[in-house]
């Protein structure tokens, strides 16, 4: 009951157990029904103010209810203006409204000269409900209420910190730092720090994530595309222990987050704003929609922020989900356990409070072909006490984003299915399937006819040849489908006697479920007029405006059903309805041709109507209720009265908006539930390669008269696992030629299931003669025999296709070890299904002159793939010959010298090493050269060199204190003659070079914007990208008080110079840094800082058990620098005498070798290979050998 509702949310909000937003306290039941009152504190020592909130109408609570709310007659006139003027309280709970008053009341907090800042009418909640049509902010100030920053700090009454408090703002630099720590980018737009409305984005490239290029393409992303999650805080940063506080009343006010993809790490405050607008969707408003362009939309500006394929139901599914699932991580669950729990609690009746069962403990196991960056786990981490909500929203984004194809896109619980698929799909509840179907979480079907209609048409072909041979396995289940009526035993009395004899066995008494009898409606037919008429009327019009019918007329030939929808009822018992889709199903079942017409007359009115004797039956029949063989006969009927894709593409283009849910007229709803169900469900990826639309792909050479496509299936990560598998054979055979090519060919009506399954040996279709495994032939010939081969059924054609498919071959790339088959004469038998990768999908076409497909010349590729010259397939035309850019275990034939495989001739891409990551899909890292990081973005890492005390009391910065003090560094003064540095490598390789040239350009152009980065590089002193000298300076500016910099001063040392050494696997091993002057104390000396004995640093990122490919040098410059800074603190040594500037000895190059392996020794870190070779071989500043 609503008063029920009010006063239970009241309670809890008095409660001691429910943390109050800033400043409110107080809470009392009012004496009106429907009235509470509190008190506003904005600061200790200031008078507290008394405000009132009236609902007139308690019943309403808390879906149509209004707030009155004012303060007492004391109060300050600028607190009774800014309650005037909040808006967005509408149907808002108590939680919700106490959220709103205290950021609007905290928004007057006095600024730098002691002036308020009186409310502005324009600025409050993004999403107001009194006024949803006004959602975009005019400009930047009104969304921010952007002004200088705060500086008066004071605790609020219950003791927190106030948010532009010091130790607010180092809290969310902690938390901003560990997410960059970890590899990823961050921004903030707003004013973040000063505890108003702000975001906070995460980004990472898609390159950096391990998906396959096909992958990639079946899910619209570029590799250089930014994944961004944009955290939104509309009250004001809250940490994650706050937001484990609240509850979902207190949430939804709080928090907001959106995955979203641009070529830009960050968006634009406008695009975050539009990201979180909700936008009307037709005729209903869609709470998960907004004004971003889709995933598949041609984005004209370059950087556009834009919507992933995914992003609508992982958006919801976030923001549910993510903040309870960390509440359960913190009692120790991982993600998949914590995610299990959850389930239980929500499905089985569970308790929250009930002790959680240990098998939801047992750790996960993920698989080893993932990135270190998807696999990533702050919760993890040792040794910490508190944890970046924004990093952990990250790495759960990534999870169910990478794995997608492991989750329900509904329910989101993990899949129970050894089906790999490369597309994500729902589980096999039909709820999930009907609300992927109606929320539109599966593709873009009008997008798929626009720029693939071939694939679409080969798609409804598959299906249609499954359904008529009674084959298909799968069905729509859930969309609640109204269909015509089946009636099996006449459809089989129209086939020839031979096709009679092969139906199945007598069906099981599950399965002779008869469908309800349909009642046939007698009337007269006017073809001109397009009108029906009831001789016998009905006391009620059997059916409405909008109804679709299937119209049968009274002859003596067997003309064709006539399928239409109801226009008018209104001159009842005449009807009114629309042009009739005339089809034949039983022609087009035996002879394998369309039989597809579209009539138009001109009627005058003072025609007279011609009745023709007819029949119809409505759409009333529950596809559900059907047995298999019913249901199959239903596709095909339904599947018939789908326009051709080209008829679809003329209506798309001419018709704005550009959805089918609109062309009422010529499609009836279940045949287009039907076709979203056949191309939402198909998770294979293929690409149209023939075609007026293809993407300029280059076609296979020798298939003549064929149409072609690339065809991939399997999970996103089984390209990586194939090539880890022709790397591992190839080098354990030695091979020349890693992999072979053969053909596998099926019927027409198994198509339909392989691109949803993948390439299994579980059926048997022809026999195993020569053992189990995917079966291949050396020839076309042999492989198209098989995929024209049927059990005395015709397989059947949809008559609407264009293609006219008759046959369908698939070309397989396996790991070249026949030897190894389960057999290799006269077939290629492979049980492994990691060797085989599916490349292309070879379509025999029998087009008509209405078809006018296109397929593509017979050229030869310019660029071939090299093939085993004794085991090349043939086409039809000869040996095939395979353009080399639809192969990725290419690599193996074009990789360079110095791989860390020295057995194999063609060793794969170096990689990580010893760290155990084995991802032979190279993670790119070009942030560093295309997209460098805006200085803001920098500047909030810093913490503030002056800290500010924290007491009871107000207490504002005098603006004459004591500023930090001017760094003495002086660019440039470094004596490289005097270092004793090691020698220049001779080593080189293209992908490192390229990799650490684009580090320095980053670099240089930071250090050129940002003033006192703590450390410098002189980039024309460098003469070898292998080799670096950087000095590190300015530890004042990071905390006056360290001991390191005293110490420089009283030695007059103005720098920490570092030698920083490349190996030619950068970025896959770790760089070697060590310290070349001045010295340090050791940690047995009480020294600390992380330097060892000998000047190296005792850093587990340094080596190959901590080092990730995806770390930028700017990112390790910054934690070396805090490394030396953190606890137990660097000290100098002090002894005199020595090289350089006469302050102390340099460290030699060997000591700093020694050092290191004596640290890895201790902690039991892996060194990188080859090290010592590159560490000891050196000299000293004269040329002469130290060791």
């Amino acid at each position: 009951m609503p008063r029920k509702q009010f006063i239970a949310d009241l309670e809890k909000a008095k409660s001691d157990a429910s943390p109050l937003p800033r400043g409110i306290l107080g809470i009392q039941q009012g004496e009106d029904d429907g009235q509470f009152d509190f008190e506003y504190l904005a600061a200790v020592g200031d008078v507290a103010v008394k405000v009132t909130a009236l609902i007139p109408d308690v019943s309403e609570y808390p879906r149509a209810h209004q707030y009155m709310v004012f303060c007492s007659d004391d109060a300050p006139r600028h607190i009774a203006s800014a309650l005037n003027h909040v808006r967005g309280t509408s149907r808002k709970t108590v939680f919700e409204l106490l959220d709103i008053i205290s950021a609007t009341l905290d928004r007057l907090s006095p600024d730098h000269d002691g002036d308020l800042t009186m409310p502005d009418s324009q600025v409050d909640e993004l999403e107001s409900d009194d006024d949803d049509d006004d959602d975009i902010y005019d400009d930047d100030h009104q969304a921010f209420d952007i002004r200088t920053q705060n500086t008066t700090i004071a605790p609020t009454p219950d003791g927190k910190p106030k948010a532009t408090g010091r130790a607010f703002r180092t809290r969310i630099r902690d938390d901003l730092r560990a997410t960059k720590n970890a590899s990823f980018k961050i921004a903030h737009l707003g004013n973040l720090l000063d505890g108003h409305h702000a975001f906070v984005t995460v980004s990472v490239r898609v390159s950096k994530l391990g998906i396959s290029e096909e992958a990639m393409q079946a899910w619209h992303v570029d590799p250089k595309d930014y994944l961004i999650l944009i955290i939104q805080y509309p009250n004001g940063y809250k940490t994650n222990e706050e937001l484990q506080s609240y509850d979902s009343p207190r949430l939804a006010p709080n928090l907001g987050m959106r995955l979203c993809a641009s070529k830009r790490y960050k968006p634009t405050l406008q695009e975050a704003i539009k990201a979180f607008t909700i936008v009307q969707q037709y005729d209903r408003e869609d709470l998960t929609a907004n004004e971003l362009p889709s995933a598949e939309a041609n984005v004209e500006q370059h950087e556009a922020l834009r919507d992933t394929f995914i992003s609508k139901p992982l958006n919801s599914f976030l923001q549910e989900r993510l903040v309870p699932l960390l509440r359960y991580r913190s009692a120790g669950l991982d993600w998949r356990g914590a995610e299990q729990w959850f389930d239980e609690i929500t499905t089985k009746g569970a308790s929250s409070t009930d002790a959680v069962p240990d098998r939801f403990y047992d750790p996960e196991k993920l698989p080893e072909s993932l990135p270190a960056l998807v696999k990533g786990d702050h919760y993890a981490a040792l040794g910490l006490t508190q944890f970046s909500f924004p990093l952990l929203a990250m790495q759960f984004a990534l999870r169910h984003f990478t794995r997608c194809t492991d989750f329900c896109l509904v329910c989101h619980r993990q899949l129970d299915t050894e089906i790999e698929a490369i597309k994500p799909y729902v589980c096999d509840q039909s709820l999930c399937l009907y609300q992927y179907m109606t929320l539109g979480f599966g593709p873009s079907i009008e997008h798929e006819i626009m720029t693939q209609p071939y694939v679409v048409d080969l798609l409804l072909s598959f299906c249609y040849s499954s359904a008529a041979a009674r084959k298909l396995k799968d069905f729509p289940i859930g969309l609640a489908m109204m269909i015509p009526p089946v009636d099996l035993d006449a459809y089989y009395a129209t086939l020839p006697k031979r096709q009679q004899d092969v139906r199945k066995a007598p069906p099981t008494e599950e399965e002779n479920k008869s469908p309800r009898i349909i009642q046939h409606y007698e009337v007269g037919y006017d073809a001109d007029r397009l009108e029906l008429i009831f001789f016998d009327k009905p006391d009620q019009c059997p059916v409405r405006r909008g109804s679709w019918i299937v119209l049968k007329r009274n002859t003596v030939l067997d003309l064709p059903d006539l399928h239409c929808r109801v226009a008018a009822v209104i001159y009842y018992p005449t009807i009114t309805i629309d042009q009739p889709i005339v089809v034949g199903i039983a022609a087009s079942l035996t002879t394998g041709q369309p039989f597809f017409t579209k009539t138009t007359r001109t009627v005058t009115p003072a025609t007279k109507p011609k009745w023709s004797p007819a029949r119809f039956q409505m759409y009333d029949q529950d596809f559900e209720a059907l047995n298999t063989d019913e249901k199959c006969l239903s596709i095909c009927k339904l599947l018939d009265t789908i326009p051709d894709v080209k008829e679809m593409q003329d209506y798309l283009t001419k018709n704005r908006p550009c959805d089918l849910r609109f062309w009422v007229e010529r499609v009836s709803p279940a045949a287009l539930s039907l076709l979203r169900w056949v191309i939402a469900s198909n998770r294979a990826c293929i690409m149209q390669v023939d075609g007026d639309t293809n993407a300029g792909q280059e076609r296979l050479f020798g298939m003549t008269d064929h149409m072609q496509f690339r065809f991939a299936m399997g999970a996103p990560d089984k390209e990586q696992r194939f090539i880890s598998e022709v790397r591992s054979v190839s080098s354990r055979l030695n091979l020349n030629y890693p992999t072979i090519f053969a053909w596998h060919g099926s019927p027409l009506y198994n198509w339909h299931m392989i691109i949803r399954e993948g390439l299994h040996y579980k059926n048997i279709d022809h026999g195993r003669s020569y053992g189990d495994g995917v079966y291949h032939a050396k020839e076309a010939g042999t492989s198209g025999g098989y995929s024209g081969m049927h059990t005395g059924i015709s397989p059947g054609n949809w008559p609407n296709s264009l293609l006219h498919v008759s046959s369908a071959i698939a070309l397989n790339e396996i790991v070249n070890a026949p030897a190894e088959f389960q057999s290799q004469n006269p077939y290629y038998v492979v049980s492994q299904l990691d060797w085989i990768q599916t490349r292309y999908l070879f379509v025999k076409c029998n087009p008509t002159e209405r078809s006018a497909i296109a397929i593509g010349a017979e050229n030869k590729p310019v660029n071939a793939y090299p093939q085993d010259p004794g085991r090349t397939p043939h086409g039809l035309a000869g040996a095939i010959v395979i353009p080399a850019s639809a192969i990725k275990s290419r690599i193996f034939n074009t990789q360079q010298e110095g791989a860390r495989a020295p057995s194999m001739k063609s060793p794969a891409k170096r990689l990580k090493g010893s760290g155990g990551f084995n991802n032979p899909i190279a993670t790119d890292d070009d942030d560093n050269s295309s997209d460098a990081t805006d200085v803001e973005d920098l500047e909030i890492l810093f913490y503030e060199a002056q800290l500010e005390p924290e007491i009871a009391l107000p207490l504002t910065i005098n603006p004459n204190a004591q500023k930090p003090t001017p760094t003495d560094f002086v660019p440039g003064a470094l004596d490289y003659t005097t270092l004793p540095i090691m020698p220049q490598p001779a080593y080189a390789d293209s992908t490192a070079t390229k990799r650490l040239m684009k580090e320095l350009t980053t670099l240089s152009r930071l250090q050129a914007t940002v003033p006192d980065l703590g450390w410098y590089i002189d980039v024309p002193q460098i003469s070898n990208p292998y080799q670096w000298i950087i000095e590190l300076h300015s530890f004042h500016l990071l905390n006056p008080s360290l001991p390191v910099v005293s110490d420089m001063a009283k030695q007059n040392i103005h720098s920490i110079v570092l030698e920083i050494q490349f190996q030619s696997d950068f970025p896959y091993s770790p760089p070697y840094v060590r310290v070349i002057r001045p010295r340090f104390l050791s940690l047995a000396q009480g020294g600390g800082g992380h330097i060892v004995m000998g000047g190296a640093l005792c850093m587990e990122l340094l080596t190959n058990s901590g080092w990730s490919a995806i770390s930028s040098m700017e990112s390790v410059l910054m934690q070396i620098r805090l490394a030396i800074a953190s606890d137990p603190p660097a000290r100098l040594e002090f002894s005199g005498g020595g090289s350089g500037s006469g302050r102390g000895r340099d460290y030699g190059a060997a000591e700093g070798a020694d050092g290191y392996l004596r640290a890895c020794r201790a902690h039991g870190w892996v060194v990188p290979p080859r090290w010592r070779e590159m560490a000891y071989g050196i000299r000293g500043p004269n040329g002469a050998s130290e060791i």
